[in-house]
């Protein structure tokens, strides 16, 4: 297990030095975002790359299908915003007005600001009250499952999304439920923009 992680950090910094090298971009650094978006690998098993001098505030530098391909785009839950050209937590505040909130209407590609029937930024109505997205304490029904309200990364639905917790003694990571990730997740800014591959 020990060479694995050995070997998936020198993978990482071998990926940050060839960016660096070829966007000429200075002090590059990629972290890997395996706790985000474990399913959202490309055909080669690459994953997205949190790249702050790539890529925008809440955006993932993430791989397309080819060797050199990789595209910055709204990480998982998040939604691009067109008017403001960045990406926004969905159910969260962001560009809206006090009291509003961002959500992705069904069969749009364009979010827009909705009232905040709780009236306070992060934070939703579920289970017939407001709770804080993050909250844990409004999924302890699935125990022993740990799981938080929050958005669905595939759906961008308010639900109680299961956490993926690494074990404190280094046994390997927890199996996930298969999430369908693909170039086209709602809300991305590839899908706002037109250029989506399925």
């Amino acid at each position: 297990m020990m060479k694995y992680k050995i070997s998936v950090f020198v993978g990482y910094l071998l990926l940050a030095v060839t960016i660096a090298q070829n966007n000429d971009t200075k002090n590059s650094i990629g972290f890997p975002e395996i706790e985000e978006d474990l399913p959202s690998k490309n055909k080669d098993n690459r994953q997205p790359v949190y790249m702050p001098s790539t890529c925008a505030v809440n955006e993932l530098y993430y791989p397309g299908d080819q060797k050199d391909d990789w595209i910055c785009d709204c990480r998982p839950a998040y939604i691009y915003h067109p008017e403001s050209d960045a990406c926004w937590g969905a159910y969260q505040r962001g560009p809206c007005a006090f009291g509003e909130y961002l959500i992705l209407p069904k069969d749009s590609v364009i979010p827009v600001c909705m009232k905040n029937p709780c009236n306070a930024d992060r934070y939703v109505y579920w289970g017939g009250r407001c709770e804080r997205l993050g909250s844990i304490t409004a999924c302890a029904d699935l125990y022993p499952v740990v799981a938080a309200v929050g958005v669905n990364a595939t759906t961008l639905e308010i639900q109680c999304v299961r956490l993926n917790l690494e074990s404190r003694f280094g046994e390997g990571r927890p199996v996930l439920q298969p999430v369908d990730f693909n170039k086209c997740k709602p809300g991305s800014k590839l899908s706002v923009t037109g250029k989506c591959v399925k």
